[in-house]
């Protein structure tokens, strides 16, 4: 398996998602992480750390070009 590779932080899950669900139309897997999964699930809200996306280091470049280029400054 490989490792995880950090693409972007965001300043909220909401941008975070949508960002996951642009991979996921290319076939490319993520994995969210922040501080605000808990218990009670997930929040919209702006968390102080952001959130992170993780993909595969197979499709690392591939997402960081697509999502840098539609997440440029956020």
């Amino acid at each position: 398996m490989s490792e995880l590779v950090l693409i972007k932080n965001f300043p909220n899950r909401a941008f975070a998602e949508q960002a996951q669900k642009v991979l996921e139309a290319r076939q490319i897997p993520s994995v969210l992480k922040s501080p605000d999964t808990g218990i009670f699930g997930t929040s919209s809200v702006s968390v102080a750390s952001g959130v992170d996306l993780y993909v595969d280091e197979e499709n690392s470049q591939k997402a960081a070009e697509l999502l840098n280029a539609l997440y440029d400054g956020i």
